[in-house]
């Protein structure tokens, strides 16, 4: 593919490179439209909360890849995926819409770094910056890219995408589909994925789309209309930081969340959900446990291989807080099934319906309970034998708990992320002091791994 073109910014996302590789694009999906269900989710969130939720990072560069080299990744994703040449807008009627655009051009930015200089450090630079630069969606496409050189050799590429243009199951599909490329010829090994933005928001306004949406719709109104309208105790205020996020990694919750999926045979996320949904009905004494789930929604036919954002919240409630864990795990894969099955719809429409029946009800159904389970393709190996107490002990030893960089604003009172590195769980907990203190958000991780760890058995 031939890197050239007409003349970009050298300026991206705010920060002035050193130099710049035109990258020009050309694909299918043009045209002009609404946004898709989650897409119009993701935008809600994002001027909420003042900014582009964006995702990436800085990449050390190991392999010897040049930056034409990542001009021509930079190429193959804004060639691949509609999502990647959006830019967003107010239309005629003053509703925001999207334009895929057929063609044009990006630029790969180059930032040189001095012989005295750490390039690492470079590169984690650029990458907060472009973090909390928020992405202006009506001029700028929606991913940055960059190489950071050393004495001339590529040592870190930086990569930031704005939320609205995919999700982190995006982000593996495009990160899949860019490692299978043939290593001659640089093909992709699938075709591209025939379901842009434009295609899937049209599909949603079909009427197999608008059943599906009543079907959702029905399911939230239903728990809507049952559920205590308190989550949480009344606000304290506790002073700042307000709004907090803490990192727990614990190798021993790893190893108990797959011997009890295993001895279950159930899926490990749902061992995770369980353990939530019964410690936080302890912490606030409230029950059935109301959660919103993160859904992906890529388990749907025709759009398991799209980069847009599929994910939105899916209502779980589960009575799991005075029963046996295991009945607790059974209760929440029933529960999770209709979460899931019923996390599809649009997001407008839902937000009608809850202010309708707060205003029936005369409370307003507090939702502000959040979790999302962010590992891929963790499946239940039923074969695996049970650690002994012995090893669960000792991992429980070297368990960590820290607290992070604060939030100058948040939207909820309590989120719990799950993520995993080879051997360990990582929980990211996102918590509104004035709601939930510090203490509490501790307590409760530590609570959740002793109680997996006891069900192990």
């Amino acid at each position: 593919m031939a890197i050239a073109g007409p003349m970009v910014e050298t300026v991206l996302g705010g920060v002035r490179m050193t130099d710049r590789i035109v990258v020009p694009f050309e694909g299918p999906g043009a045209g002009i439209g609404e946004l898709t269900w989650g897409q119009q989710k993701v935008w809600t969130l994002m001027q909420q909360a003042g900014t582009s939720l964006s995702m990436g990072g800085a990449v050390p560069v190991a392999d010897g890849r040049t930056v034409q080299d990542l001009a021509v990744e930079l190429a193959f994703f804004m060639c691949r995926y509609a999502s990647m040449r959006v830019r967003i807008r107010s239309g005629e009627d003053g509703a925001v819409v999207q334009e895929v655009s057929g063609s044009g051009a990006h630029a790969l930015g180059i930032i040189d770094v001095a012989d005295d200089e750490d390039p690492a450090l470079t590169a984690q630079r650029l990458a907060d910056q472009w973090d909390a630069t928020p992405f202006d969606h009506a001029q700028e496409w929606p991913i940055r890219m960059a190489a950071v050189r050393a004495r001339g050799v590529v040592t870190h590429v930086v990569v930031t995408i704005s939320h609205v243009a995919t999700d982190g199951a995006g982000i593996a599909v495009m990160l899949t589909d860019l490692a299978e490329r043939d290593p001659v010829t640089g093909e992709p090994k699938n075709p591209a994925p025939t379901m842009g933005p434009l295609e899937l928001a049209a599909q949603q306004r079909t009427p197999a789309g608008q059943r599906q949406n009543e079907a959702s719709l029905r399911h939230w109104e239903r728990i809507l209309r049952s559920a205590s309208p308190l989550r949480f105790g009344p606000h304290v205020d506790r002073g700042e930081p307000r709004y907090r996020r803490a990192y727990f990694e614990s190798r021993a919750l790893h190893m108990a969340s797959k011997a009890v999926a295993a001895r279950l045979g159930a899926p490990e996320s749902s061992v995770m959900l369980a353990g939530y949904a019964v410690v936080v009905a302890r912490l606030t004494g409230i029950n059935p446990s109301l959660i919103q789930v993160v859904v992906s929604n890529r388990f749907r036919p025709g759009i398991a291989d799209v980069s847009h954002p599929l994910s939105v919240n899916g209502l779980f409630m589960a009575d799991a807080a005075n029963v046996s864990f295991d009945e607790a795990v059974e209760r929440t894969q029933r529960a999770s099934a209709l979460c899931s099955k019923y996390a599809y719809y649009d997001p407008r429409q839902l937000e009608e319906l809850r202010a309708r029946i707060s205003e029936e009800r005369g409370d307003v159904i507090e939702l502000s309970c959040l979790f999302n389970d962010r590992r891929l393709g963790a499946d239940t190996d039923v074969s695996m034998p049970a650690p002994s107490r012995q090893a669960l002990d000792a991992a429980r030893d070297e368990s960590t708990f820290r607290w992070g960089e604060p939030f100058a604003e948040y939207l909820d009172k309590l989120m719990v992320q799950v993520s995993a590195t080879s051997d360990a769980v990582e929980l990211e907990v996102q918590v509104d002091t004035h709601h939930v203190s510090a203490n509490e958000a501790r307590a409760l991780v530590l609570e959740l791994e002793s109680l997996v760890v006891r069900a192990v058995g």
